[in-house]
C-alpha cells in the first residue's frame, strides 16, 4: 500500500498535475498537437504506401493477393487523408482527442492485420519498434492512453509471432520479445520526459503570465485606497474622452474630496486618516457601476468617470455617495470617526478639448460645495 502510494505521488510529481489548468494546457498546445499529428499521419501514409515494395516481393507470384494489398493499403491511406482533413478543421480538444484515438486504434489494427499476410517465418520487429516509439513520442493523447495502446500492440504482435507463426525459431522469438521490451521501456521513459517538459514549460508560462499581470495590477492600483492610481485613471479618462469626441455620447465626471481631512489627521492621527480614505474609497466603489472608473487623484481627492451618463444622472450617483458616506463612520480601534464629502459634478461639452477641461470644471464645482458649507453636491 505504501509503495503504491509513493509511486503514485512520484508519478504525479513527474508529470505535474495541472488540476484546473489541464483544459487550458491542452487547448494551449492544440495547434501544435494538430500540426504534429497531421505530420505523423502523412509519414505513416507514406510508410504504408512504401511497404507495397515489400508486398510486391512477397506476392510476386500471387498478383491477385498483391492487388488486394494495394486496395487494402489504399483504403487505409484514404481513411488517413479524411482524418487529416477533419483534423485541420477541429478546434475543440475533446473532438481532436477522439479523432486521433480513433485513427490510432485503426492504424494499430491495420498493422496487426497486415502481420497475418506475412510468411510464417517473417517477423516485422524493426517496424514494430518504430510503431511503439511513435505511439509514445508522437501521440498527443494522455500518457496513460498511449501506454495502454503501445503495450496492447506489443502483446498482440508477440502473440501472433509465438502462436500464429510456427516457422519462427525460438531464438528469433526471444530476440523479438527482448526488442519489444526495450522499445517499451525506452519509449515509456522518453514519453514521460517529453510530457513532463511540456507540462513544466506550460506551468512556468502560466506562473510568469500571472506574475506579470499581478505586477501590472499593482502598478495601476493605489496601495492605500485600492482605487486606481492617478496615472492609470487619466489613461482611461483619455480613452473615454476620445470616445466622447468620436461618438458624442454622454460623459460625466465627479470630483470627490473628503471634508476637514486635516482636522481628522490632527485629531486622530495619520493612521486614522488612512482608514478614512480607505473606507471612503470602498464606499464610492460600491456605488459605481462596472463600466465606471474610480481613482485617487491625490491626497484626499478622488475622481469618478461615468460613461453614458448625463449631468442629471451623475448628480444622482454623487448624492448617493455623499449620503451613504455621511452615514458610514470609520472604525479605528473602536473609535467611530465621522466624515463627509464635497462632490463636484460636470458633464463633457462639445467645446472641451481634453479630459482636463471636464475635470477642471468638476473641481470648481467641488470647491464651490466646500465654500457653501461642505457635505453637499454641486453641479454645473
Amino acid at each position: 500500500m505504501y509503495q503504491n502510494r509513493m509511486f503514485k505521488n512520484l508519478f504525479s510529481q513527474t508529470l505535474i498535475d495541472l488540476r484546473e489548468l489541464e483544459g487550458d494546457y491542452r487547448f494551449f498546445n492544440l495547434q501544435t498537437d494538430k500540426a504534429q499529428s497531421i505530420l505523423s499521419m502523412i509519414i505513416a501514409s507514406i510508410s504504408i504506401f512504401g511497404l507495397l515494395v515489400v508486398d510486391m516481393l512477397i506476392f510476386k507470384d500471387q498478383p491477385e493477393i498483391f492487388q488486394w494489398m494495394v486496395i487494402y493499403r489504399g483504403g487505409f491511406i484514404l481513411f488517413t487523408c479524411i482524418v487529416i482533413f477533419v483534423t485541420m478543421k477541429v478546434d475543440k480538444v475533446r473532438v481532436f482527442d477522439r479523432l486521433i484515438l480513433g485513427w490510432l486504434l485503426v492504424t494499430v489494427l491495420f498493422l496487426l492485420m497486415t502481420n497475418f499476410t506475412r510468411p510464417s517465418n517473417y517477423l516485422t520487429t524493426t517496424f514494430d519498434i518504430i510503431v511503439i516509439f511513435s505511439i509514445y513520442v508522437l501521440s498527443p493523447l494522455k500518457f496513460q492512453t498511449n501506454t495502454l495502446i503501445a503495450i496492447s500492440f506489443s502483446v498482440t504482435t508477440l502473440f501472433i509471432d509465438y502462436f500464429m507463426k510456427p516457422g519462427v525459431d525460438l531464438v528469433t522469438l526471444e530476440a523479438a520479445t527482448g526488442a519489444h521490451l526495450v522499445a517499451q521501456v525506452l519509449g515509456w521513459g522518453s514519453a514521460l520526459q517529453l510530457q513532463t517538459y511540456r507540462r513544466k514549460s506550460f506551468k512556468a508560462y502560466i506562473d510568469e503570465k500571472d506574475a506579470k499581470e499581478m505586477v501590472a495590477y499593482l502598478a495601476n492600483i493605489d496601495p492605500l485606497t485600492k482605487s486606481l492610481t492617478r496615472r492609470h485613471f487619466f489613461n482611461i479618462a483619455a480613452s473615454e474622452f476620445m470616445r466622447f469626441t468620436r461618438y458624442h455620447r454622454p460623459l460625466s465626471v465627479l470630483a470627490i474630496d473628503a471634508d476637514s481631512f486635516k482636522a481628522i489627521n490632527d485629531t486622530h492621527g495619520h493612521h486614522a486618516g488612512d482608514i478614512v480614505l480607505r473606507s471612503l474609497s470602498l464606499v464610492a466603489m460600491e456605488q459605481k457601476r462596472v463600466q465606471d472608473t474610480f481613482g485617487r487623484l491625490g491626497g484626499e481627492e478622488f475622481g469618478l468617470i461615468l460613461p453614458e451618463t448625463t449631468l442629471e444622472q451623475a448628480k444622482v450617483v454623487a448624492e448617493r455617495i455623499q449620503t451613504v458616506w455621511a452615514q458610514t463612520p470609520s472604525n479605528m480601534d473602536g473609535v467611530m470617526i465621522h466624515s463627509t464629502v464635497s462632490v463636484g459634478v460636470a458633464e463633457a461639452q462639445t467645446e472641451d478639448k481634453t479630459f482636463d477641461d471636464i475635470l477642471r470644471r468638476a473641481d470648481l464645482m467641488m470647491y464651490k460645495a466646500k465654500e457653501q458649507g461642505r457635505n453637499q453636491v454641486v453641479s454645473e
